[in-house]
C-alpha cells in the first residue's frame, strides 16, 4: 500500500522511500491495533447477536418470527451490501473521517432505536442506519490496521482483528443478556448506544497514510481519469471475467447457501434452546459454546493448507459444511444438555471456516487481478441472500410451528452448498489440467523451433 506522510505536494523520492522505516517504528501503531481490535469486538459482536433480543421484540410488538428476524437479516444485510460504498468513503476521505463517520451513524441508530414503537421502526434505525455505520467502522479498522503495518507483521496484525471479532461474539451475548434483565430492551440499547459512540475515540488516533498522497496525486491524474476512466475500464473487464468464471459462480452460490442459512438458524437458537426445556441462561451458555468453536476452527483452512499444501481451498469448506448439515439435521432431536453442546460446536466449526474461507478461496480462484471485484460481488451476495433468508426461516417456523422442518430445510441447504463446493473443486482442477496441458504445447512447439533443443 503506497503511503505519504508529508505535507508537501512535492515531496522527493528519498522521502516517500523512508516512509516504510517511519511506520514500521512508529509507536501510534500499536494505538492503531489496539483501537481496531475494539473496533471489531463491537462491531461484529453486536450486530450478529442481535437475536438475543429477539424474545423481547416477540413479547413487545406481539409479532411473528418472521418480521422479528428481519431486523437482524436487514443489519447484517446492510453490513456487508454497503461495503462498496465504503470502500469508496474510505479511498476518499480516509479511514479515520469514514469511521468516525460510521460510529456515529451506528450510535444514533441505537439511540433511536430506544424510541421504536414497531418493528418496522427498529428495521430502519438499527437495520439501515446502524447496519451501514457498522460496515464503515469495519472496513475502516482493517484499512488503518493495513496502512500501519506490512509484511508478516500485517498478517498478524489482521489476524489480532480477527481475534477481536470472535471474543466479541462470545461477550456480546452475555453483556446483552445482563443489560436486558437490569434495564430491559430499550436500556440496553441505549447502553449499547453509548458504548458504541467510544468508537469515535477509537478512531481518532488513526492517522491515515495513504489519503495525503491520493490527495496530491488527484490533480495530476484528473485529465487521465477523465479521458480514460481505467478503473471503470478494469472494474468491468474483471466483472465480464467473472460471469464467464463457472468455477466463480458455483463457489458463490456455495457461500449464499453456507452463512445467510447458518445465520438464520443462529437468529432463532436461542428461542429454540428455550422451547427444547433450557433456560435462558443455558441457552446462551451453549451458543458461546458454538462462538467458540467458531473462533478455533478459523485457524483451521490456514493449518491445512500449511501441513496438507496439495488441500484444495475449496474442499475444506466442503467437508465442514456436511458436518454442519448434519448437525443442523440432529438438533432438533437432540435429547441432553451433551447433545446439544457437541451439535451446536459443530456447527460453530462450519461457520468459523466458511467466514475465514471467503478470501482466501477467492483470491485463489479469480487470482489478484480480479480479486476486488470478485469479493465485492461475493459480499454484495451474502448480503442480499441474508437480508432473505432470516425472514424466509422466520416464516416457515411461524408456518409450521415447530423448528423442526425449518432446520431441515437449513440441512439441505447446506448439503446443497457442500455439493456445490466439491463441483467448483473438480471444475478448478479440471481447469488447472487444461491449464497445465496448453503450457505443456506452447513449451514443446517452442521447443522443437529452437535449434539449441536439436540433436
Amino acid at each position: 500500500m503506497t503511503t505519504h506522510t508529508t505535507c508537501c505536494p512535492d515531496c522527493s523520492s528519498s522521502d516517500q522511500e523512508a516512509q516504510p522505516i517511519k511506520k514500521k517504528s512508529s509507536p501510534r501503531r500499536w494505538f492503531v491495533l489496539t483501537s481496531g481490535y475494539f473496533v471489531m469486538f463491537l462491531s461484529t459482536g453486536f450486530p450478529f447477536n442481535i437475536f438475543i433480543l429477539n424474545p423481547e421484540f416477540l413479547r413487545t410488538f406481539e409479532s411473528n418470527k418472521a418480521e422479528t428476524a428481519l431486523i437482524q437479516s436487514i443489519t447484517t444485510g446492510m453490513l456487508h451490501i454497503a461495503g462498496t460504498f465504503c470502500w469508496k468513503a474510505v479511498a476518499r476521505y480516509g479511514p479515520r473521517m469514514t469511521g468516525i463517520a460510521g460510529s456515529l451513524l451506528v450510535t444514533l441508530g441505537l439511540v433511536f432505536s430506544f424510541f421504536a414503537q414497531s418493528i418496522p421502526h427498529l428495521i430502519v434505525t438499527l437495520g439501515l442506519v446502524s447496519g451501514i455505520g457498522f460496515s464503515a467502522t469495519i472496513i475502516s479498522a482493517v484499512t488503518s490496521v493495513g496502512e500501519y503495518f506490512e509484511g508478516k507483521s500485517q498478517l498478524m496484525a489482521l489476524s489480532f482483528l480477527t481475534f477481536g471479532s470472535g471474543c466479541g461474539g462470545i461477550l456480546i451475548p452475555f453483556l446483552l443478556h445482563f443489560l436486558i434483565e437490569e434495564f430491559g430492551w430499550r436500556g440496553c440499547l441505549l447502553f449499547i448506544g453509548g458504548l458504541m459512540a467510544n468508537m469515535t475515540c477509537f478512531f481518532a488516533v488513526c492517522k491515515p497514510l495513504s489519503i495525503g498522497l491520493q490527495q496530491t496525486k488527484a490533480n495530476k491524474l484528473k485529465k487521465v481519469d477523465s479521458e480514460t476512466k481505467p478503473t471503470e475500464q478494469v472494474f468491468t473487464k474483471s466483472l465480464r471475467s467473472l460471469v464467464t468464471n463457472k468455477v466463480y459462480i458455483a463457489h458463490v452460490v456455495a457461500m449464499c447457501c453456507t452463512l445467510p442459512v447458518i445465520n438464520s438458524s443462529l437468529i432463532f437458537i436461542i428461542d429454540f434452546l428455550t422451547t427444547k426445556g433450557f433456560d435462558s441462561k443455558s441457552a446462551i451458555l451453549m451458543y458461546l459454546y458454538l462462538q467458540i468453536g467458531s473462533t478455533l476452527c478459523g485457524v483451521v483452512p490456514g493449518l491445512c493448507k500449511k501441513y496438507i499444501p496439495h488441500t484444495s481451498v475449496l474442499i475444506i469448506p466442503a467437508c465442514f459444511t456436511i458436518i454442519g448439515s448434519t448437525a443442523t439435521a440432529l438438533l432438533p432431536h437432540a435429547k441432553t444438555y451433551t447433545q446439544h453442546v457437541v451439535l451446536l460446536v459443530f456447527l460453530g466449526m462450519t461457520l468459523g471456516v466458511s467466514v475465514t474461507t471467503v478470501s482466501v478461496t477467492t483470491v485463489k480462484i479469480v487470482g489478484l487481478q480480479d480479486y476486488s471485484a470478485g469479493l465485492g460481488v461475493l459480499m454484495t451476495m451474502l448480503g442480499i441472500s441474508g437480508s432473505i433468508s432470516g425472514p424466509v426461516a422466520g416464516f416457515f417456523v411461524d408456518l409450521t410451528g415447530s423448528y423442526t422442518k425449518p432446520f431441515y430445510g437449513m440441512s439441505a441447504g447446506l448439503g446443497l452448498a457442500a455439493g456445490l463446493f466439491v463441483l467448483a473443486a473438480v471444475l478448478k482442477r479440471k481447469s488447472n489440467n487444461i491449464h497445465s496441458d496448453h503450457v505443456s504445447d506452447i513449451t514443446v512447439v517452442v521447443g522443437a523451433d529452437n535449434p539449441a533443443f536439436s540433436i
